[in-house]
């Protein structure tokens, strides 16, 4: 029988046979410092990823699982600045949270329109407007409360004026109950921090 001589590189290497007939288990070794290095090698380059990640945009505001951000916040608040120049960002997240609740309630029942502007102007025309009515006595009884405001001009050249006046402070006044409404069914949480 011929005798086999094993050197000491040829231990180190995978299944071998030793001096005493027994096989090293080293591959079962080898792996498992392969797993745990691995594993190191992820945790580490998650680490790294979530250590240089960038704040994209914060939210400023919640209506129950909707979140409005800082960016459509600023845009929002430049645009209505354009028309109410001391528009206060308080006042202004509050302005753009019941927009987007007018909003929220015209897709609910299945409005269309070209833009939200028209989408919110037709919810608040079938939900509110169509509902006032301004009597003609309303109408006289402002034209003689504000007599000086219209000076000689008679009753019946301003009457549509008048009508109009009164029909958008009834809309606005019943708009508010319907806002006031849409909010205390709704989760609103506001994370502004004055600027």
């Amino acid at each position: 029988m011929r005798e086999r001589y094993t050197s000491a590189s040829d231990m180190h290497s995978d299944n071998r046979v030793t001096g005493c007939g027994l096989r090293v288990a080293s591959s079962k070794y080898n792996n498992y410092i392969l797993t745990i290095v691995l594993t190191m090698i992820l945790i580490l380059t998650a680490f790294l990823q979530l250590s240089s990640a960038e704040l994209i945009d914060r939210v400023v505001a919640f209506i129950d699982d909707e979140a409005i951000t800082l960016t459509d916040f600023m845009q929002y608040i430049e645009k209505a600045k354009k028309s109410a120049p001391g528009l206060s960002e308080e006042e202004a997240i509050n302005a753009l949270i019941n927009r987007k609740l007018l909003l929220r309630e015209a897709k609910r029942i299945r409005l269309r329109g070209k833009s939200d502007d028209e989408l919110i102007k037709e919810y608040i025309d079938i939900k509110v407007r169509v509902f006032i009515k301004i009597s003609p006595e309303e109408i006289e009884r402002f034209y003689n409360e504000n007599r000086e405001r219209f000076g000689k001009t008679p009753i019946d050249d301003v009457r549509d004026d008048i009508e109009r006046v009164l029909r958008e402070r009834e809309v606005n006044k019943h708009l508010k109950k319907l806002i006031k409404r849409l909010r205390e069914k709704s989760y609103i949480k506001i994370n502004l921090t004055p600027s």
